[in-house]
């Protein structure tokens, strides 16, 4: 059962690997038109993955600790602790609450925007160069887009995402498709 997914990197471009290549394309292809189709479930799926990057990260994390607590004293290895429980209280919370900290993190990101374009207007206030022009307008307007509509960011992004995977699941598809119709010699 699990030889299906045993792809051997230094030989890839084989014809007993074309199987293969064809059911991973088509795993994306779904994946990514499941995705395009429900957003709900595109969302649940990048907070998953951003979760398992922040493991992961977590992970090269508890092994710079490791290596720091042969040699370092403990007051130079407390903010890599103090970032290694926000990384695991993080990936904890995206797994559990997927669509609240989503809604969370869109209304942070357009609060930052607005407020940064409204520094950046009194900043420049007394400067005769700075116009406050429409592509500012067009932040301050997305700001509040992304404050008032949480979930506008995460379609959005949901939206590009699953089109890269049904154009990666197209490529590997194809892939496995011409290594099919190979004469090995």
């Amino acid at each position: 059962m699990f030889q299906m997914f045993n792809i051997n990197f230094s030989n890839m471009y084989k014809k007993e690997n074309s199987v293969k290549f064809m059911i991973i394309g088509v795993l994306l292809i779904g994946f990514g038109v499941l995705s395009f189709i429900n957003k709900g479930i595109g969302i649940k799926l990048l907070s998953f993955a951003f979760s398992l990057l922040l493991l992961f990260f977590a992970y090269l994390n508890l092994k710079n600790i490791n290596e720091l607590r042969r040699y370092a004293p403990k007051e130079e290895i407390k903010p890599f602790i103090g970032i290694q429980c926000i990384l695991l209280i993080s990936a904890i919370l995206l797994i559990v609450f997927p669509t609240k900290i989503q809604i969370f993190i869109s209304s942070i990101f357009g609060i930052y925007i607005i407020y940064s374009q409204i520094i950046n207007l009194i900043r420049n206030k007394n400067n005769p160069y700075y116009r406050f022009g429409t592509f500012n307008l067009i932040k301050v307007i997305f700001g509040f887009i992304l404050i008032f509509s949480p979930f506008f960011l995460s379609r959005f992004i949901v939206s590009i995402l699953s089109l890269i995977l049904i154009l990666i699941g197209f490529s590997i598809l194809s892939v496995g498709n011409k290594l099919k119709n190979i004469d090995i010699l």
